[in-house]
């Protein structure tokens, strides 16, 4: 099965199982209903993008996993603490090892000649942007709403006065995590990114 029908496959689950939750969302009235429409957004924004990106059909299925798994929310994850660390710690940290993982493989496989230490570092740096990014509109969306769930309010998860701080440093974790597995990876089948098949 070729990437194409495998990201159209991965892309229609994701639908519905979206879907799915926004209408346990709205049953229950949890502010997690207003996520489905930034969930949505993002999920077809990297799909819109998958070619430019060089988006594995792998990467593609863990970035959908990661939009579920923080519209878990709905059931009141944010409030768990598996392994004994706030589930907003994994989301964090989960994100990071995704980002990374797309945008090293959008690295090494772009017209740019770039060395090992330029892309480690442009990983970084493009993860804690889109973190801050994150970080900023999610503190937008508190002072305009107040407290509530979901991502443009002040709730579980997030009433740490070092919230922004921790958040951040747990998607660089998962930047560094990400960099070091997909590097494994790469290595340990001897197989460059351009014969992983798009």
């Amino acid at each position: 099965m070729n990437s194409d029908v495998m990201n159209k496959i991965i892309l229609t689950a994701t639908m519905a199982v979206l879907v799915v939750l926004e209408f346990f969302a709205l049953g229950v009235d949890s502010h997690f209903k207003y996520d489905f429409i930034c969930l949505v957004i993002l999920l077809f924004v990297i799909y819109g993008l998958r070619k430019k990106l060089f988006l594995h059909w792998a990467h593609f299925l863990l970035f959908c996993i990661f939009l579920v798994v923080h519209d878990w929310g709905v059931f009141g994850a944010y409030q768990w603490y598996p392994m004994g660390m706030e589930y907003d710690y994994w989301v964090h940290g989960f994100f990071g090892v995704i980002a990374s993982m797309i945008i090293l493989r959008a690295l090494r496989l772009c017209k740019f000649n770039l060395s090992t230490k330029t892309r480690v570092l442009l990983v970084i740096t493009i993860t804690l942007g889109l973190s801050a990014a994150h970080e900023l509109y999610e503190f937008a969306g508190a002072i305009l709403l107040g407290e509530g769930e979901g991502v443009l309010f002040i709730g579980a998860g997030d009433l740490d006065e070092w919230d922004t701080q921790k958040d951040m440093l747990n998607n660089l974790i998962g930047a560094v995590l990400g960099l070091v597995f997909y590097g494994g990876i790469t290595r340990i089948f001897r197989k460059p990114d351009a014969q992983w098949s798009l």
